[in-house]
């Protein structure tokens, strides 16, 4: 009886010493890798919530004449989005599933009406200029607001300038600067207000100790987007927070 007691104890401690977020990973452009779907659409959307993953990673950007959309490259055929207006983008593009480009409102609309604890992981797109970047971070603030998901958002951006401003609007909301080396030192990052570094993984496979350091300054951090569970797993085994892929399914099934 004994021996049970104490095989019961040994048990609990390694449980309890275990006892970490088992699901960390966000869907790269939502959850597109799979039939039906394509990337930054409804359905990609829907099916990283009903999948329940940690996050579902969006791109927001604007047209020629402000349109407010979900779309992650800046052209289209040749031509820049910041020269096409909205009519124009739909006219020249069909998206991989048949559905056509979202508005940010028809996206986060959409999103405030599914259930489950899946985050909108929110990348605003650079802008050309920083009047289009003013009016990205205005418009995304604007959205967040307006369809009351300030709870279930987190914010993403290679701006360094969007970060800080909505870090200070939304303190409460998660922002994490992008970045594709270690440009910008850990304790400027956090003395600006803004929660966590997202890294290009082959920077932090580079140099694992990067996760060690900005932990210690308290800072959450992200990688994207590696797809081979080898590397997710070395990354996670030195400390990695979240993961953005496009295998979320994979890297669920294997964390």
């Amino acid at each position: 009886m004994k021996k049970l007691a104490l095989l019961f104890v040994v048990l609990l401690a390694v449980s309890c010493s275990n006892d970490i977020p088992q699901n960390r990973v966000i869907a790269h452009r939502g959850f597109w890798q799979t039939e039906g779907s394509a990337q930054n659409t409804l359905t990609s959307l829907r099916l990283a919530v009903e999948n329940g993953f940690y996050g579902s990673e969006c791109d927001v950007q604007l047209t020629a004449d402000s349109c407010f959309i979900v779309f992650h490259d800046t052209n289209l055929h040749g031509v820049d989005i910041e020269n096409m207006t909205f009519e124009q983008v739909l006219a020249d593009t069909t998206l991989a599933n048949g559905e056509r480009i979202s508005t940010a409102d028809e996206y986060f609309s959409a999103f405030a009406g599914l259930d489950g604890k899946t985050k909108l992981i929110i990348e605003l797109k650079q802008q050309p200029s920083e009047e289009m970047m003013s009016l990205n971070i205005a418009r995304t603030a604007e959205a967040i607001r307006k369809y009351g998901i300030e709870n279930r958002v987190e914010i993403i951006s290679f701006s360094y300038r969007a970060c800080k401003e909505l870090a200070a609007i939304f303190p409460d909301i998660q922002v994490s600067l992008l970045d594709r080396a270690n440009n910008v030192p850990f304790a400027q990052i956090k003395a600006d207000g803004i929660d966590g570094i997202s890294y290009k993984y082959t920077c932090i496979l580079e140099d694992l100790s990067l996760i060690e350091q900005a932990h210690d300054a308290g800072l959450v951090v992200d990688v994207w987007a590696p797809n081979e569970p080898e590397d997710v797993l070395t990354l996670f085994d030195a400390g990695l927070d979240h993961v953005i892929t496009d295998k979320p399914d994979l890297m669920v099934e294997i964390l």
